[in-house]
């Protein structure tokens, strides 16, 4: 859709242009704020993306969250699917697809649904264009949007920068919305 693409270059241009220090205060700010709710307290394993070029940052959070004991599992993208797997670190991480780093495949530590159904699991999303009924719009290969599909009871809280909210994000049937949308500003 071009108006989905004009939306996501224009706010990601703005993204892009925050000063690296203050995306990195930010990130912070947002990642605090979800270690300190109880969906990710309570949470036996994270599924978090690993940020690339002006994303939330999320590598302290992942070493955070490993340090208290939970698991850690990140995406890799294999073809047009997207899977997560455990990590012990960020050294378990290498470059992968479009150059993010990502886990290397190994079955003994992908994440099936009979773990997402027993443990109490919660997902941090990235995205490109948010709004304040939590709509999303990724990066425009839905690769989110599938895997939620195969696991909607799993809780999500996308993260992203103020700037990156949009009045409102055109949607289409198959999109998912995060149960919550956190910025360095708000919980929406």
């Amino acid at each position: 859709m071009e108006i989905k693409r004009r939306i996501r270059k224009s706010i990601l241009k703005k993204r892009d242009e925050m000063p690296k220090g203050e995306r990195a205060e930010k990130s912070r700010n947002i990642m605090d704020k979800i270690t300190r709710m109880d969906i990710y307290q309570e949470a036996e394993s994270i599924l978090c993306y690993v940020n690339y070029k002006s994303e939330v940052e999320t590598e302290e959070f992942i070493k955070e969250t490993l340090s208290r004991g939970k698991k850690v599992y990140c995406p890799r993208i294999d073809r047009e699917e997207m899977e997560f797997y455990r990590i012990a670190g960020m050294e378990d991480l290498s470059m992968g697809y479009m150059g993010i780093r990502e886990p290397m495949p190994s079955g003994q530590r992908l994440l099936c649904g009979r773990d997402i159904s027993m443990e109490r699991c919660l997902m941090i999303m990235p995205g490109s264009v948010f709004d304040r009924e939590h709509n999303r719009m990724g990066y425009g290969k839905g690769y989110y949007d599938r895997y939620l599909e195969r696991y909607p009871q799993l809780p999500t809280v996308a993260v992203c920068f103020e700037c990156q909210l949009a009045q409102k994000v055109p949607t289409e049937e198959h999109d998912r919305k995060p149960n919550m949308v956190i910025t360095e500003e708000n919980i929406y």
